[in-house]
């Protein structure tokens, strides 16, 4: 096992540093560069000088598009290959579209034929004209904002490299797609950033040994080019030569981080742990600590390599780089459970290593005409309220109008059926409904989901249902899971299917049918102690019988199943 280790280490030092020729799934690649800098250019970074325009910053209000929001396509370059394998790209294919960055029209010719011969669909595919320095599209490609959440535009910042090539795709991109360009003076690279859609954005602190600027000056600039008003900065735990974040940790939604773990052996075991603990003690952006979630990974001597966190979001896709190991199963068992409801898809390829995996060779095109839902949830254990009330601003950045009856509030309290609202506009883009609140100890679960006319539809949490918003309360006067079967009232068959026979002890009186959400649905006034009740057009769920008689109040729960 140690001569593998030795042999593993030479094969790494000599990607890093040495031009050489491998196959990628069939595709030469003749090296000019590397991830790494080379020593001549570390040498000419010393003095570089490339020019850059930095733009006043935008006016309004930004906010900096998080990687799981709705993207419109994936930026990849070919440089001899695409450094990932085909059968990701043609994935990828099947629900977004592939923009592929060629030196001209016979290059795009070539790869063409190439995506035809491997299953990618071309229908989904666009390419832009720029002879790439590299294929590493995360480090150089612009960020994407959002001004006054009515349209995306593109902050360009130099890159890290001396590679004059793709330190202009952000201008490039920004032709392409004919949005405004922002120029923000800070060094910086891709795959050491990462932010949540809120606010808040994490890299390790390469941005200041890189920089000039003080983290002061850095901050007021990520706050005026990115709307980040906190920007966590930490030590790097690998120790490599990337210091990259993404090689370590990713935010996989607002309030969820996900932070690599190695062995209690590994010299590095109290730096991971010590930025593990950081991260526990802050808050998100929604109000609450983050859940961190640790997903275990060899060592970089090993020979084991597992870039597990260098993996892409994309829309419902998630796609985790495996490399053979036997840790690979366990990493993806790790995001099905911290992100339910995506498709967790594991990508094998050879040239995966600790430092450099898929995340680092893609980027995605944020969505020019997406939905987007803004709203700051309800969590933890709450104080009873008669109604809970769940505010959120819709917006459709194409202009295309919210469809009537949206968006809806869907919620189920103590339940397994979900119950929708829709929610009332109270003014712009801000919509509200209320969940009323019941008896006893009671969990709510909820999501906003909302559709605009231009067939684009969005959730919030964005996964929907399989992973939605929790929160937890007692008190007031009637539980539903409290409700025991009793002499005054009798349901039968019960569960039904709305149709269903009610006896009383009373021989008049009136009676209500209640939903879970704790909305009155159906009333009626009785003359008989036996009454036969149609009310099969309700949807399956809990309802409460409720019978008032000479100043009490009796209920009974009914199980609709359609």
């Amino acid at each position: 096992m140690q001569y593998k280790k030795i042999i593993f280490l030479i094969i790494i030092i000599t990607i890093l540093n040495s031009p050489i020729s491998f196959s990628q799934d069939g595709v030469i690649k003749n090296y000019r560069l590397t991830h790494k800098m080379s020593p001549a250019e570390k040498e000419l970074m010393k003095n570089y000088s490339k020019s850059f325009t930095e733009t006043d910053p935008p006016t309004g209000e930004v906010r900096n598009i998080a990687e799981w929001e709705p993207m419109e396509s994936v930026l990849i370059a070919y440089d001899g290959g695409f450094g990932i394998p085909y059968s990701l790209i043609a994935e990828m294919s099947e629900d977004c579209n592939i923009t592929t960055i060629v030196s001209g029209s016979s290059e795009e010719t070539t790869v063409r034929n190439i995506y035809s011969s491997n299953g990618v669909n071309i229908s989904h595919c666009t390419f832009v004209y720029q002879d790439p320095d590299s294929w590493w599209t995360r480090d150089y490609s612009p960020w994407y904002i959002a001004v006054d959440d009515s349209e995306v535009a593109i902050i360009n910042f130099p890159y890290n490299r001396p590679r004059p090539n793709d330190n202009d795709v952000p201008i490039l991109m920004a032709d392409e797609l004919n949005i405004d360009l922002y120029g923000m003076d800070v060094t910086h690279t891709g795959g050491n950033y990462m932010c949540d859609g809120y606010g808040i954005a994490a890299s390790t602190d390469l941005v200041w040994s890189e920089e000039s600027q003080t983290p002061e000056q850095i901050n007021t600039k990520m706050l005026s080019y990115l709307g980040i008003e906190t920007y966590h900065v930490t030590d790097d735990p690998m120790d490599d030569y990337i210091e990259h974040i993404d090689c370590w940790g990713k935010f996989l939604d607002v309030d969820k981080i996900m932070i690599t773990q190695v062995p209690a052996t590994d010299y590095r075991y109290a730096d991971y742990e010590a930025v593990a603990t950081y991260f526990s003690e802050q808050n998100c952006s929604w109000g609450y600590p983050y859940e961190v979630i640790r997903v275990q990974a060899a060592t970089y001597y090993d020979y084991d390599v597992n870039p597990y966190t260098n993996s892409l979001i994309l829309n419902n896709k998630v796609f985790v780089p495996q490399t053979g190991s036997s840790l690979d199963d366990d990493a993806i068992s790790t995001y099905e459970e911290a992100m339910p409801g995506y498709e967790i898809i594991g990508v094998y390829s050879g040239s995966w290593i600790n430092s450099d995996a898929l995340h680092c060779r893609t980027h995605g095109i944020a969505d020019r005409e997406m939905l987007y839902i803004k709203h700051f949830p309800l969590y933890g254990e709450l104080s009873y309220q008669e109604n809970f009330t769940i505010e959120a601003e819709v917006v459709s950045y194409g202009g295309s109008p919210v469809t009537t009856d949206f968006p809806k509030l869907f919620c189920k309290q103590n339940s397994e059926v979900w119950e929708e609202t829709i929610m009332t506009n109270t003014g712009g883009n801000t919509y509200s409904a209320t969940i009323p609140g019941l008896g006893g100890n009671n969990e709510v679960e909820y999501y906003i989901y909302a559709e605009n006319e231009n067939n684009k539809s969005e959730s919030h949490p964005c996964i929907g249902s399989a992973d939605p918003h929790v929160f937890s309360y007692s008190g007031g006067s009637v539980a539903v899971n409290n409700i025991k079967q009793n002499k005054e009232i009798n349901i039968f068959p019960n569960p039904n299917n709305g149709r269903f026979t009610l006896q009383t002890m009373f021989v008049s009186g009136s009676f209500q049918i209640i939903n879970i959400n704790g909305q009155e649905v159906y009333s009626t006034e009785f003359s008989s102690s036996l009454n036969i009740i149609d009310i099969s057009d309700f949807a399956s769920g809990i309802y409460l019988i409720k019978i008032e008689n000479e100043g009490a109040v009796y209920y009974e729960k009914i199980i609709i199943r359609q």
